[in-house]
C-alpha cells in the first residue's frame, strides 16, 4: 500500500469517529465554564474546536505519523484565554482537579530562552472515569488538549499561524530574528500587564484602609478606584456600578473636584432632594453610583447638561430643586 493509500485511509477512518470528537469538544469546555464559574474566574474566552479532515490529513505527512488517530491528541481542542499570566495557574488547577491529565506541557518553559516562540501551556486529558455512561458514551476515553493562554500569548499564537511556518526550522533565518524580537516584546509586555495588575491590587488597598479614617478618605483625588470605594463607603447596602462608574468620570469636570471630598459635599446637599425622587422612581436607584449620579445633576449646571440624564429625571431637578442645601 502506498502512503497516499495510507493517508486515504487514515481519512476515512478519522471520518467515522470525528462525530465523537464534535461531541467532546463542547462537553470539555463546558465543564471548565462551570467550574471556573464556581471558582469565581471568568476568563477573556474559552472556545473549542475539532481537527478538520485535511488538517489531520496535512498533520500525517508533517509528522510522519504510522497511527495517527492514536498518536494525535489535539483532534478535539479547548483554548482558554486569560489577561494574566497569574490567571493561567488558576486555570491549571481546575483542568487539574476535573479532568485526568495525561500530558502537561509548558510551550514557554520548552522553548528556552533563545527559540522562536510565545505559547502559554497546554494539557492533554480525557474525561477520566468520573464521566462514564449515557452523554459520555464513547467520548469518555478520548484525548482533548486545553490550550491555556494569555492574550498575547493568543495573539502571537495566531500571527505565527497567518505566516504559516510551523516550525523554527521552516523559517527563513531573515525572519527568525524578526519574529524572536516580537516575541520578546510580547512577553515584556505581558509583564508590564501583571505588574500594572499587582500595583493597582496594592493601591485598592490601600484606598480601602484609608476608609477607616474619614478625612485621609475624602483627601483622595478622584479616578476610577477611589470613586468605587467611595460609592461603596457612602452607600454600604448598596453596589457600585463599574459602567456608571467611567461614565459618571467621563461627564464630571474633574478641575471643580479635585478630592472625594468636593463629590462628598455635593451628595450631601443633594440628598433630600435626591431621597424625594427615589420614593417618586424607585426603580432608577438601584446601586449607589445612581445616587451619586443624580446628587450631581442636582448640584451641578455643568455635569447636568453634559450627561445624558432622562427627560423624566430632568423633570425631577426642576420638581425638587428646592430641597438642594444651600
Amino acid at each position: 500500500m502506498s502512503e497516499v493509500d495510507d493517508i486515504e485511509a487514515a481519512r476515512a477512518a478519522y471520518k467515522k469517529v470525528r462525530p465523537w470528537y464534535e461531541k467532546l469538544a463542547p462537553e470539555i469546555r463546558h465543564i471548565l465554564e462551570t467550574k471556573l464559574a464556581d471558582a469565581g474566574f471568568t476568563p477573556v474566552s474559552i472556545t473549542d474546536r475539532v481537527k478538520a479532515v485535511d488538517s489531520f490529513a496535512a498533520k500525517i505527512t508533517r509528522k510522519q505519523y504510522t497511527d495517527p488517530l492514536s498518536q494525535m491528541t489535539d483532534l478535539a481542542g479547548v483554548r482558554v484565554v486569560c489577561a494574566y499570566e497569574s490567571e493561567l495557574a488558576k486555570v491549571a488547577e481546575i483542568v487539574e482537579a476535573n479532568f485526568a491529565v495525561r500530558e502537561r506541557v509548558d510551550k514557554a518553559h520548552d522553548l528556552g530562552v533563545d527559540r522562536m516562540g510565545y505559547n502559554g501551556k497546554a494539557f492533554v486529558v480525557t474525561l477520566g472515569t468520573r464521566y462514564a455512561g449515557g452523554r459520555y458514551e464513547n467520548i469518555t476515553g478520548l484525548t482533548c488538549e486545553i490550550q491555556v493562554r494569555t492574550i498575547l500569548q493568543d495573539a502571537w499564537a495566531m500571527i505565527a499561524h497567518q505566516l504559516v511556518y510551523k516550525s523554527e526550522e521552516s523559517t527563513p533565518e531573515r525572519l527568525r530574528r524578526d519574529l524572536n524580537n516580537v516575541a520578546s516584546l510580547l512577553e515584556i509586555a505581558q509583564g508590564v500587564f501583571d505588574s500594572v495588575k499587582e500595583k493597582r491590587a496594592v493601591y485598592v488597598t490601600e484606598i480601602q484602609q484609608k476608609a477607616k479614617e474619614p478625612p485621609a478618605f475624602l483627601a483622595q483625588p478622584l479616578d476610577f478606584d477611589t470613586v468605587i470605594a467611595y460609592t461603596r463607603w457612602k452607600f454600604p447596602d448598596r453596589d457600585a456600578s463599574d459602567k456608571l462608574t467611567q461614565i459618571l468620570l467621563r461627564d464630571i469636570d474633574l478641575n471643580d473636584y479635585s478630592t472625594l471630598q468636593q463629590l462628598d459635599t455635593v451628595v450631601d446637599r443633594a440628598r433630600t432632594a435626591v431621597e424625594a425622587y427615589q420614593k417618586e422612581n424607585p426603580v432608577w436607584f438601584k446601586t449607589g453610583t445612581d445616587f451619586i449620579t443624580k446628587s450631581l445633576g442636582f448640584v451641578d449646571p455643568k455635569f447636568r447638561a453634559k450627561h445624558g440624564f432622562a427627560a423624566r429625571t430632568r423633570a425631577a431637578f426642576d420638581k425638587f430643586q428646592s430641597l438642594v442645601a444651600k
